[in-house]
């Protein structure tokens, strides 16, 4: 008996050192992913490698292994690498079945429906956006699901804005920065999100020639960018701000938040964003008949738009494969499924004409006897 406790206790021992260590581990992976999550649009190339690692760990839980594909996506897109990108999401696909986490399903399907809006692929964007919409307002506890749900708002605000008109996109804006504000107090990083949606909001109320309510937009924006230190939404803010002097013919104090906004993303390397800071400052300085500094962003702006082009019409044409491989997959499958009910009805047909014929045959040789019977 004293034997039996003494090996119950070395057993127990052993599993519970074993469960420290899982655990100590898990938490391991949660800090490094935070860690990333965090570098994600500040310094993407620090993110995919604090994500990678976290996705080496050899006790990695699913869970986690989706999130460490999430961020290494993420930080591709934000690095405008969509191809890069499109290979995790294709990773994170395969992994939705594994997910038993209704929060977690809201968040990858959102995150997914992100990738195509990106690609502007839109029809297959809203398809996810949709499904995570279903799971979101059946979830019993409201509050812990705002994040979802602004995030999954603010995407529709940025396909309708692109498909229809800023009047519609803007009520998806607007309902996404009351969504995170009911969760802003207890989750900070929220702020990121928040600036997003103030320098969208902006640029539609620019669009629809309101610079007024514009420049109030993109300075909200800013703000909450600066609340969290985010240096590339910083620079987006001062961008929008820009644009509302340069329509306002403010093109000197454009110029200065320009230059502040160059600066500041200096390296981050976002290619939209360096896009659209060399085209203002090109456009300010022609206005102003500064042709020398007008024909050294203008050159710099050409060449960004065009590597830009470059490398979205290269993951376009890979996606567009990819949807079609599925595709095809999918009618292979409904073939397999339908191909035995093929041979099936076929054989049914087969029998079918085969009794006809039969029976027809022995209708002609009963009708030929009874002619016989009546003729004698």
């Amino acid at each position: 008996m004293k034997k039996w406790n003494k090996h119950s206790a070395l057993f127990f021992m052993a599993g519970f050192f074993f469960f420290v260590q899982m655990v100590h581990s898990q938490k391991e992976v949660d800090s490094i992913l935070k860690l990333a999550n965090k570098q994600i649009y500040e310094n993407p190339d620090e993110a995919i490698v604090l994500a990678q690692e976290a996705l080496n760990n050899p006790k990695v839980t699913i869970r986690n292994k989706i999130n460490a594909l999430l961020a290494i996506s993420t930080a591709y897109s934000s690095k405008r690498d969509y191809e890069k990108a499109s290979e995790y999401i294709v990773k994170i696909n395969e992994l939705i079945p594994k997910i038993n986490d209704d929060l977690q399903k809201m968040n990858i399907l959102n995150r997914i429906a992100a990738h195509y809006q990106e690609l502007q692929i839109y029809d297959k964007a809203l398809e996810y956006l949709d499904e995570s919409l279903v799971l979101i307002e059946k979830y019993p506890k409201q509050d812990s699901v705002q994040t979802y749900l602004g995030y999954n708002s603010i995407l529709r605000g940025f396909i309708y804005r692109e498909q229809t008109n800023c009047d519609i996109a803007l009520k998806y804006f607007d309902g996404a920065i009351k969504a995170y504000n009911k969760t802003i107090a207890r989750q900070p990083i929220m702020n990121a999100n928040l600036s997003i949606c103030y320098y969208n909001k902006g640029n539609c109320l620019l669009s629809l020639n309101k610079p007024a309510q514009a420049k109030e937009s993109f300075l909200q924006s800013i703000e909450h960018a600066k609340t969290i230190g985010a240096k590339s939404l910083i620079a987006f803010g001062k961008k929008g701000l820009a644009e509302t002097e340069t329509l306002n013919g403010n093109y000197k104090e454009a110029l200065s938040l320009l230059t502040d906004a160059l600066a500041i993303s200096s390296n981050v390397g976002d290619l939209i964003l360096n896009r659209g800071i060399y085209e203002g400052l090109a456009n300010n300085y022609l206005v102003l008949g500064d042709w020398e500094n007008y024909a050294l962003y203008q050159k710099k702006y050409i060449a960004i738009k065009k590597a830009n082009k470059i490398s979205e019409r290269k993951t376009i044409n890979q996606s567009l494969i990819n949807l079609t491989e599925t595709k095809a997959e999918e009618i292979e499958q409904l073939r397999s499924y339908f191909r035995p009910l093929q041979i099936i009805f076929i054989i049914v047909i087969g029998i079918a004409l085969f009794l006809l014929i039969r029976i027809v045959i022995i209708w002609e040789k009963n009708l030929k006897k009874l002619e016989n019977k009546l003729k004698s």
